[in-house]
């Protein structure tokens, strides 16, 4: 059950259900999973361990705040890793494979044009990690997965309108067709454009709200 907890809260993370800042008490998540308290505590231990939480108020833990120097070592490190695995993928996925993230990529592009932002987010981290999962041995693809650990609950800032996730899904359209083509260095490209755009996007929020705060 704490590894099924686990499992669940991670992928909420990496999908942008909890914002930054967010507290998450153990009553409150023992109910929104149907668990005991039990083993939410040790999926949340385990997820403070692996910093996707910290120490919040109270006794509650929360979703950790993101600084400008994070954000580029993220960004930085995000592009080249991610990069380097969708390039190693365009080689390794087979037709099979490449209907499949075709049909992700559709369902994506539906919930934007639907204005539906969290099933859009789902979506982007299931076709990213459809991609990664041929590129990727089980080691680098749960680097991969930790890093979305501290990226994820800020994706909600980035994604809060049509006009910028059709941006977003220009850099993705970018990546299907490279990836269709068995063009490795196109996919990386995408990749790069798509992260780099996004980072852009929130490094500019975050000033925002800097600014306001001063």
């Amino acid at each position: 059950m704490a590894g099924r907890v686990y499992a669940q809260l991670r992928e909420a993370i990496m999908t942008g259900r909890f914002a930054p800042g967010q507290a998450l008490s153990l009553r409150g998540v023992a109910e929104a999973v149907g668990s005991s308290t039990m083993p939410v505590r040790a999926a949340l231990t385990r997820l403070q361990a692996e910093g996707a939480l910290i120490d919040g108020p109270g006794r509650a833990l929360m979703v950790p705040p993101m600084t400008l120097d994070l954000l580029e070592e993220l960004r930085d490190v995000r592009i080249a890793l991610e990069g380097c695995v969708a390039k190693r993928a365009a080689s390794r996925m087979t037709k099979d494979h490449l209907n499949a993230l075709q049909a992700v990529f559709d369902a994506m592009d539906a919930h934007v044009e639907a204005g539906d932002v969290p099933a859009y987010l789902r979506s982007n981290f299931e076709f990213h990690i459809a991609i990664y999962t041929h590129g990727a041995s089980d080691l680098t693809l749960a680097t991969i997965q930790n890093l979305w650990m501290r990226i994820g609950p800020f994706l909600n800032l980035v994604a809060p309108d049509i006009p910028h996730m059709r941006l977003s899904m220009a850099a993705h359209r970018k990546i299907v067709e490279a990836l269709w083509k068995g063009d490795g260095e196109g996919a990386r490209a995408g990749i790069e454009e798509d992260i780099g755009g996004a980072a852009a996007d929130l490094r500019e929020r975050l000033q925002s709200r800097e600014a306001a705060r001063a």
